[in-house]
């Protein structure tokens, strides 16, 4: 059987001259020597005890409440031992011992000699839902929670939002396909995705593929936007730009690779023969590596007066702007507009998958 026991140490010594301290007891052991104030939460385990670990000190007591009140007072003191009967002289042996029950589960054993006294147990309590596992705090009598993967909240109650957030709710989790729900319950429907747990120092990056990856000929298109790509996202579970969109918005960054070759063909230059579709369904005319201020430029001229190697248009060798779509409001990608490709002009575009990560 076991019961509740609550130690409080007070240490007289020559106290100085000090304001009153108030320790909140919050936590299942607090040392406070210097406020003079020691205190543990103890359950009593009757005709139990510790067997066979390391013992700190054993000596005879008193009265067997003196025995847990000691261990108060031992930093490395996690649990006792007390004699069930006093000895002829009326006397308690002590054990206090450098493990608890929760460490040391096996050596946990029914004994009618002794009972145990051990600090209570923050997850002795169901607290952890979907498999997770309780990670106890013994010092400030607090636990967490490490969820099984797929699972976050403080309780691993719920799906994670992105990939990152499942790693930070499960340092174990192994990259592949997990089923996220960005903006949560009853919000859009959940999905599935790829989990990239090692890149970007294991941060846990959050990638949706597409149907538009491979390099794909433009060829036969000549009036400014004539072409015509549109971007359908591949994950079991997806349905609409605005499901997907939840990612961006709770990740902390967002990257969109997006590469046209070109031979001939003008992306901005003029009036715009070429841009992508954000997820809101506006017109964006900047390119991967510039920003949205770069307003008709690609990573070439984002810092020099220059705007794009494909407006150069230089003879008939074949030129590239390529690089990373930055700006989380805008992404993912929807769709793609190409022209200028007629008469021996053409073009390659290229568009990587989303990838995201970290924490909003």
């Amino acid at each position: 059987m076991a019961a509740l026991f609550t130690c409080t140490l007070f240490l007289v010594t020559s106290l100085p001259k000090a304001s009153p301290v108030l320790v909140e007891q919050k936590s299942a052991v607090s040392r406070q020597y210097k406020e003079f104030l020691s205190y543990a939460k103890f359950i009593k385990h009757s005709n139990h005890s510790l067997r066979a670990v390391e013992k700190i000190a054993s000596f005879f007591v008193e009265k067997q409440s003196e025995c847990p009140f000691s261990c108060v007072n031992e930093p490395r003191c996690y649990s006792c031992n007390t004699a069930s009967y006093p000895d002829l002289a009326g006397s308690y042996l002590c054990e206090l011992l450098a493990t608890d029950k929760y460490r040391a589960e096996t050596k946990f054993q029914p004994n009618s000699s002794f009972h145990h006294y051990s600090l209570g147990d923050p997850c002795q309590e169901e607290r952890c839902g979907n498999n997770g596992d309780c990670i106890p705090d013994f010092e400030n009598y607090f636990y967490s929670c490490d969820c099984h993967p797929g699972f976050a909240g403080k309780h691993c109650e719920r799906r994670g939002k992105t990939c990152s957030e499942i790693k930070s709710r499960s340092t174990q989790a192994p990259s592949g396909s997990y089923v996220i729900d960005p903006d949560g319950d009853g919000g859009y429907s959940s999905f599935s995705v790829y989990c990239d747990m090692i890149d970007n120092n294991g941060v846990g990056v959050t990638i949706l593929s597409h149907d538009s990856e491979d390099r794909t000929l433009v060829d036969g298109f000549e009036e400014k936007g004539s072409y015509v790509r549109n971007v359908y996202y591949i994950g079991a579970g997806v349905s609409s730009v605005a499901q997907m969109s939840g990612i961006p918005m709770v990740s902390a960054y967002c990257e969109h690779f997006i590469k046209y070759e070109c031979k001939g063909s003008l992306l901005f230059r003029s009036a715009p023969a070429g841009w992508w579709v954000s997820r809101d369904s506006v017109q964006m005319l900047y390119w991967g590596g510039a920003s949205p201020d770069d307003f008709q430029k690609c990573a070439c001229g984002a810092a020099t007066p220059n705007t794009c190697n494909c407006d150069a248009n230089i003879g008939s060798s074949w030129h590239e702007d390529s690089g990373k779509l930055t700006d989380k409001n805008h992404l993912p990608v929807i769709q793609l507009r190409f022209g200028d490709t007629e008469s021996g002009e053409a073009g390659y575009h290229t568009l990587g998958k989303l990838r995201c990560y970290g924490m909003a």
